[in-house]
């Protein structure tokens, strides 16, 4: 599969006013509020979500809010500091979480790919550490503790003695008992894999939109020009920031940083929790929560109002418009 920009393309009508000030303490109120609203929400039985698949979508809501505050905090700087450039990729780990929340909603069964190759990469370094380390007596006793939890973790993730054998198998060539066939476990899909397996139309949809996003934001974690280049620029100790205003560097800040960050952090939580209000349609307090934060980006962020108009608006359009 390859998504290309125009499966992405969503033509707006109606601008922003440039002249309104984002302020960024009412996107910390309504990112609590909806994380707060969706986690109550994911406590009552639903016939869509099963007991474990709500308990995990519920700490998956909670990672967010506290990725959603780790940005925050490195964009207090206000482009005084280059820290600030690494609000980036955990504005990555954000839309990459969408998707991740847009899949386990369509497909229950998808979660057990996510806890089970979440299982595998901690098996794989374990293998790592007591092979290296196994040796040495000061690690035996520590690594036949860790051994304990990790079984108990895989018995949670609902990984079966034949998948742990096939990842022996696979990372140190450890032999097959006699008769044992291979069972692999799968990798979590990536985003653009998670549009590929997403049937409903308005959900794929609205992710082709968030992937050229994405995209945008790997570049912050890949080797690549513009984190290097802004992170010089916001350098204090480097020269470049002579060439430029104070009033320059704080629009190159805004529009390169600050923005695309909270704004696709933010995008993220709110559709997020639009999928789950779709199971949870007479939640009041969802509703109420969602619907104010998508009133806040309607009046800061054009991308906020294409995922709206793609998605959002066919889930909350009874309880309110932009």
């Amino acid at each position: 599969m390859s998504i290309r920009l125009r499966d992405c393309i969503c033509a707006l009508e109606t601008d922003i006013d440039e002249g309104d000030r984002f302020d960024a303490r009412e996107m910390d109120a309504s990112v609590n509020r909806s994380v707060d609203a969706v986690t109550d929400s994911l406590q009552q039985p639903s016939t869509a979500l099963s007991p474990v698949v709500r308990q995990h979508l519920t700490q998956i809501f909670l990672m967010m809010r506290h990725g959603h505050r780790a940005i925050r905090e490195l964009l207090r700087s206000d482009g005084k500091d280059s820290m600030a450039v690494s609000a980036m990729p955990l504005a990555r780990v954000q839309v990459e979480t969408l998707f991740a929340v847009c899949l386990i909603v369509e497909r229950q069964d998808s979660l057990w790919s996510y806890l089970k190759d979440g299982w595998r990469k901690n098996y794989v370094r374990h293998l790592l550490m007591r092979e290296e380390w196994g040796r040495l007596p000061r690690i035996a006793e520590a690594m036949q503790k860790m051994e304990a939890d990790l079984d108990a973790m895989r018995l949670a993730a609902g990984v079966t003695d034949a998948e742990r054998i096939t990842v022996d198998f696979e990372e140190l060539g450890k032999p097959l008992p006699v008769g044992m066939k291979l069972q692999h476990i799968k990798a979590f899909p990536t985003p653009e894999r998670v549009i590929a397996q997403i049937e409903q139309p308005s959900r794929k949809k609205m992710l082709r939109r968030f992937y050229p996003e994405y995209r945008f934001l790997c570049g912050f974690v890949h080797f690549s020009p513009a984190a290097s280049i802004l992170s010089a620029l916001f350098d204090q100790r480097q020269r470049y920031q002579t060439y430029f205003s104070a009033s320059q560097l704080e629009e190159i800040f805004q529009k390169e940083i600050a923005g695309p960050a909270l704004w696709l952090d933010q995008i993220s939580v709110l559709q997020g929790c639009s999928e789950i209000y779709g199971i949870y349609p007479h939640d009041i307090e969802l509703a109420r929560a969602v619907s104010e934060g998508w009133t806040l980006m309607s009046k800061a962020c054009l991308v906020g109002q294409a995922v709206w108009k793609i998605r959002a608006s066919e889930l909350l359009g009874a309880v309110r418009t932009i």
